[in-house]
């Protein structure tokens, strides 16, 4: 091969590689530019799922106020009013009550209370910034349901329970709990379970253990 030949094939060699490089570049710039574009498509509609959240902010709003005050309503006026005094055994006989009621309805007698250890007594208040203020003293009894400015000042108290039962009874109990079968208002922060031993591959047995804030009934003022 002449001198000229050898050049002629260096430089087709070379501008393979050159053109190999480019495509394999070109290739990794469009696989970015694509995931690019796609993020932007996600962050549009994201875009505009908040400006439509935005233009609806009024209405939910107004739909924010109307249940705070279904929810003063509620707990001012379809209870009976309650004597602080009887704040613990009127809770005890209700839960009592509604445990008996679970287990006639399921045929879990496995499910029971094995005990109940009623907290100090106090005043429901506005979660803030600050902090401070009662909900210090008691932080294990801050719930969800005293951010809400309609229950402020409401008398609550804790109730530590420890039961045991089948998973789904316990759900038939806490979904009882959320339809206000326990004839007042409560709330519900944590719940810790312990999984026991089942009896013929059957639904095993679990402990439960439930911090629950009641809420004082208060009649209409």
């Amino acid at each position: 091969m002449n001198t000229p030949m050898k050049v002629a094939v260096a430089v087709v060699i070379i501008a393979l590689m050159g053109l190999g490089f480019y495509v394999v570049d070109w290739s990794e710039k469009q696989k970015k530019i694509v995931e690019l574009q796609a993020q932007y498509q996600e962050k549009e509609e994201q875009k505009k799922r908040l400006e439509e959240d935005v233009a609806k902010l009024e209405e939910y709003e107004k739909e924010a106020e109307k249940l705070e005050k279904e929810l003063l309503s509620l707990v001012q006026s379809k209870f009976t009013q309650e004597e602080p005094e009887l704040f613990v055994a009127n809770y005890i006989a209700e839960i009592e009550r509604m445990v008996v009621g679970q287990q006639e309805a399921t045929g879990d007698y496995d499910f029971k209370i094995t005990s109940i250890t009623p907290k100090g007594q106090k005043m429901s208040q506005v979660n803030t910034a600050e902090g401070g203020g009662e909900g210090e003293a008691a932080p294990e009894a801050a719930s969800a349901a005293e951010e809400s400015e309609t229950l402020q000042g409401f008398p609550t108290r804790v109730f530590d329970m420890t039961m045991t039962g089948k998973y789904q009874t316990l759900v038939d109990f806490l979904y009882e709990l959320g339809a206000l079968e326990l004839d007042r208002l409560v709330t519900i922060n944590q719940i810790s379970l312990q999984p026991g031993e089942s009896e013929d591959g059957g639904s095993p047995v679990l402990t439960v253990t439930i911090p629950i804030t009641a809420y004082l009934r208060q009649g209409s003022k």
